[in-house]
């Protein structure tokens, strides 16, 4: 029997630098940490490589959860066209089988204080990321949400998809 302690839940994603997003009519959030950097491959970049999970338990009508905790798994590549950009590994529910994932496509061990802004570095590119935190124009800079949406420090940047739905609203709104 998983411990519930061991399930993977929004609060720990955030808490080791996992970054949602969520699309118009998407019932959920999608929760990704870009992996690519970590394996410090001068051919691999940031976006190659991703690990993005979303919960697959439901509400019924009365908007009561349903069913069991565990989680969508997609490795997520962007380098790609959109029709080969994700691949659904499995259901995944527990912390340590996302841990064992992460350590079986990068080779790496299990770091999270190494995860910054949705992405996992490489020890040294973390180390310098700390120190440019503690820079006063960082500080600044950060000490304060300039916008909506940077209120929610999990919530990640624009993707491809958003680019793609802006696009199509824009056609739609030309063609009324």
């Amino acid at each position: 029997m998983t411990e519930k302690a061991d399930l993977i839940t929004e609060d720990w994603l955030k808490s080791i630098g996992f970054k949602w997003h969520q699309m118009d009519r998407q019932p959920d959030k999608h929760w990704l940490l870009w992996i690519g950097r970590v394996m410090e491959d001068s051919t691999t970049c940031m976006e190659d490589l991703g690990i993005e999970l979303a919960p697959m338990w439901f509400k019924n009508h009365a908007g009561e959860e349903r069913g069991d905790r565990k989680w969508f798994c997609w490795i997520r590549s962007d380098f790609a066209h959109k029709y080969s950009r994700f691949l659904h590994v499995r259901h995944i529910e527990t912390q340590r089988d996302l841990i064992r994932l992460f350590e079986g496509l990068t080779g790496k061990d299990w770091a999270p204080e190494n995860h910054f802004y949705g992405s996992a570095l490489p020890p040294k590119m973390a180390e310098r990321e700390r120190a440019n935190m503690q820079r006063l124009d960082r500080v600044i800079a950060t000490s304060v949400p300039w916008r909506d949406h940077e209120k929610d420090r999990s919530q990640g940047g624009a993707l491809p998809d958003h680019l793609e739905e802006l696009e199509k609203r824009k056609s739609t709104e030309d063609t009324t």
